[in-house]
């Protein structure tokens, strides 16, 4: 790395983990104008000043013509011009071991280096972090890529994930949250009642315990999995209102970016949130959209009709299906995206079976598994074949691990063949 440049990369990470991102730093051009008329370059060789000068020129451009720019817009845009991915900022920061960052206390460490992680993120660098830990589904990975890259940038957005159960939509953004808490939330929608209800999860209970000024800085991207439970069925209380509207109200607000009012409940304060800077992401099966558009005959010549199975493999998806569906069409219209994924095959249930799945469980269980490729190539077939999906290749392998435990809890390594669980 030449000088310049790294004397740019130092000071502008110093002035931004010191909290100064609005320092104002002179663009280097003007400083090499300076020192070439005061005749400090006159005794280096023309190939080592055209090397510094393509430098200057290079990092100048950050500046956009301007003689000076904040330190923290200087940084964000050098990190987004050579893609820099956040292994490499971890380094950058261990680097900078002497600055003012390795002083602060473990709280404001852990935020400086979110906020310094952020700034390395693009679309490509989302997607190859995404990438290392889920099979398959790559346009539906590099839309959840999207969602978080504009989410950083300040656009908002609402989107829709749909597919099959065991597809890998709620693993894609359950890795996101446990890499990134701060700025993803994931929810089962499933288990929340509406406000002044009895339920085990409120509304309420996504926010309570995140700052207001934490959604200010970051923002935050709320994942509601299994959202068609509350979006497309109703659900009704003893004495029949139907509290997923209630639900949907609120959710309503929270797509618009409008403010969420909570009041008094069970002896907690009212609060409020400003959901200008949230995002959500609707996840769900929405297996009744599938029979309603199986439902819906085609032409075939000489008046006659065919029904056609619709699945994920096969449709396209639109609004108008989710409005089919029962969807309210205030909720539809507050959608930027619809992002369909489709069933894995058994080769894809193959290889995340003896990879994410089984490395999860040694993981978990701390012992050491091997699995039969008889074993392997039944429980694929069979999550391809029955629509269970991944879940079921664990919980089948878990079973049949507990068995061999029981035998014999201090074995060194299991072996799980056929004729087990």
């Amino acid at each position: 790395m030449n000088n310049l440049t790294e004397t740019f990369w130092e000071e502008n990470l110093r002035h931004v983990l010191r909290g100064e991102s609005d320092f104002m730093v002179e663009n280097p051009s003007i400083e090499f104008t300076r020192k070439a008329k005061a005749g400090e370059y006159d005794k280096i060789s023309d190939e080592e000043y055209n090397e510094l000068l393509n430098e200057c020129e290079t990092v100048s451009g950050l500046w956009k013509r301007m003689p000076r720019k904040a330190a923290g817009d200087l940084l964000l845009e050098g990190l987004k011009s050579i893609d820099l991915s956040i292994e490499d900022v971890a380094r950058a920061v261990t680097m900078l071991s002497g600055c003012p960052f390795s002083e602060k206390s473990d709280k404001n460490q852990e935020d400086d280096f979110f906020s310094l992680e952020i700034l390395s993120w693009s679309p490509k660098s989302i997607y190859r972090f995404l990438d290392k830990r889920i099979l398959g589904q790559d346009e539906a990975k590099k839309a959840a890529a999207l969602v978080v890259y504009n989410h950083v940038e300040g656009r908002r957005s609402n989107t829709i994930f749909c597919g099959p159960t065991g597809s890998g939509k709620s693993e894609i953004w359950r890795q996101l949250e446990k890499n990134h808490p701060k700025l993803v939330r994931m929810v089962d929608a499933s288990r929340l009642s509406a406000d002044g209800w009895k339920g085990s999860f409120h509304l309420r209970d996504i926010f309570e315990d995140i700052q207001p000024q934490d959604i200010a800085k970051y923002g935050l991207i709320v994942v509601l999995d299994e959202a068609d439970k509350i979006t497309c069925e109703t659900i009704s209380g003893a004495n029949g209102t139907n509290y997923a509207a209630i639900i949907q109200n609120a959710l309503l607000k929270m797509l618009d970016g409008d403010v969420l009012e909570f009041g008094p409940e069970d002896g907690r304060k009212p609060f409020k949130v400003d959901c200008a800077h949230i995002s959500v992401v609707l996840l769900g099966a929405f297996e009744n959209l599938l029979a309603m558009k199986s439902k819906e005959s085609s032409n075939l010549g000489f008046g006659a009709k065919i029904k056609t199975a619709c699945d994920y493999s096969n449709s396209q998806i639109t609004p108008a299906d989710l409005i089919n569906a029962g969807m309210r069409r205030e909720i539809v219209g507050r959608i930027n995206r619809i992002s369909a994924l489709t069933p894995l095959s058994v080769n894809d249930f193959k290889k995340i079976l003896t990879g994410p799945v089984l490395a999860d469980i040694q993981e978990q269980t701390g012992c050491q598994i091997e699995i039969s490729d008889s074993v392997r190539d039944v429980l694929a077939e069979e999550a391809a074949a029955t629509g269970l999906g991944v879940r079921y290749m664990r919980s089948r392998l878990m079973n049949a691990l507990d068995d061999l435990i029981y035998e014999d809890p201090e074995a060194a390594k299991y072996h799980i063949d056929a004729g087990q669980d």
